[in-house]
Formats: structure tokens, C-alpha cells, sequence
């Protein structure tokens, strides 16, 4: 029951921590940047777009029947008992800069603060949607790629940015990039606010 109290209040503190003022906001986008580089300075750009792809189309792109998503979820909760601990991500926190999302650690079912059913249940109902915000990601992404070079001039990368520019022009997710992954194993799903 404590545990689950807790989820609870995390998932409150993350929701009122969140705006739902959907429109594009270049501070909004200035604040994610450098949060990223305060919470994960590992993140290169790639994690930029995941974090706001996440934001503006939810978990669409994952779900592709309910059995692939609760046997995937079983394999990488059984993934995370085999890893080496790393620094980590936190038990929630909200994708992009309009928050439109909420990345919820699998550290919560393994420690039992929430059942493997519960999740996946939040999971399926923010997937499967129509959740893009229009159909200008491409755009949007140029704005956002402009901004957190502007916030970190080391994020640049000719061949990354062209990468995730064919991606935007594609409307294709991307994992998070190879340091991020190794540094703060990053295990969780999206569910909607």
C-alpha cells in the first residue's frame, strides 16, 4: 500500500509540475535542453529528439499488438535484473518540453509499486492513437534542433543532425543514443497524463 501511495504522489508531482499549454514555446524548449545537460550530460542531440518525439506522438510507435507489449515488458524487466546499475532515470518525469507525456521507470514494477498489468494497462491506453499534435513534425524538429544548439553548441554533429533530420522528414522514432543508453539504462514506458 506504501509503495503504491508513493506512485501516486510521484505521478502528482509530476503532472502538476506540467503545463498543458500545447503551443510551441522556444523557452520551453531552451529549459529542456539544459535540464538534459544538468540531469544527463551524456544526452547528445539524439535524446533532444527522442525526449520530444516522445512528446509530440506519445507511444504510438511501440505499440503494435498488446502480446508483443506485455512479452516485451517481461524481457526487459528480466533485462534490468541481469544489467550493471547505473546512474539511472527517475520513478517518472515528463517527456519534451510540452509534457504532454510521462516516462514511467520499470524500476516501479520491479520494486513493486506498481504490478506489470497496471503499467502496461496506462501504456495501451496512451498508445494506439492518433496522438500527434499536427502533421509538421519535420518543422517542429528544425525549430527544436536550432534552439538546443543554441543551449549546446557541442551537440553538433553534421552526419547525427542529417540522421535525425531524415528521421523528422520520416516521422521516425530513434532510440536514445549509445552513451545515454549505457550511462543511465534508461528502462520505462509512456503513458499519458
Amino acid at each position: 500500500m506504501m509503495k503504491q501511495l508513493v506512485f501516486i504522489f510521484l505521478l502528482l508531482l509530476t503532472l502538476t509540475a506540467c503545463s498543458h499549454d500545447y503551443s510551441f514555446s522556444q523557452r520551453a524548449v531552451r529549459d529542456i535542453c539544459e535540464l538534459m545537460l544538468i540531469q544527463y550530460p551524456e544526452a547528445n542531440l539524439q535524446d533532444v529528439y527522442k525526449t520530444c518525439y516522445q512528446d509530440f506522438f506519445g507511444a504510438e510507435h511501440m505499440m503494435k499488438d498488446t502480446a508483443a507489449a506485455r512479452q516485451y515488458l517481461r524481457f526487459e524487466l528480466d533485462q534490468m535484473a541481469r544489467e550493471q546499475k547505473g546512474k539511472g532515470m527517475p520513478f517518472s518525469e515528463p517527456t519534451g518540453f510540452r509534457h504532454r507525456f510521462v516516462r514511467i521507470n520499470l524500476e516501479l514494477v520491479r520494486n513493486g509499486t506498481m504490478t506489470e498489468e497496471q503499467l502496461l494497462q496506462r501504456f495501451i491506453d496512451a498508445a494506439g492513437k492518433n496522438n500527434a499534435l499536427h502533421d509538421h513534425w519535420e518543422e517542429e524538429w528544425a525549430q527544436i534542433e536550432r534552439i538546443a544548439l543554441e543551449v549546446h553548441p557541442a551537440w553538433k554533429d553534421e552526419e547525427l543532425q542529417a540522421t535525425l533530420r531524415l528521421a523528422a522528414y520520416n516521422k521516425q522514432a530513434v532510440r536514445h543514443s549509445e552513451n545515454f543508453r549505457n550511462k543511465y539504462k534508461p528502462h520505462y514506458r509512456i503513458i499519458r497524463l
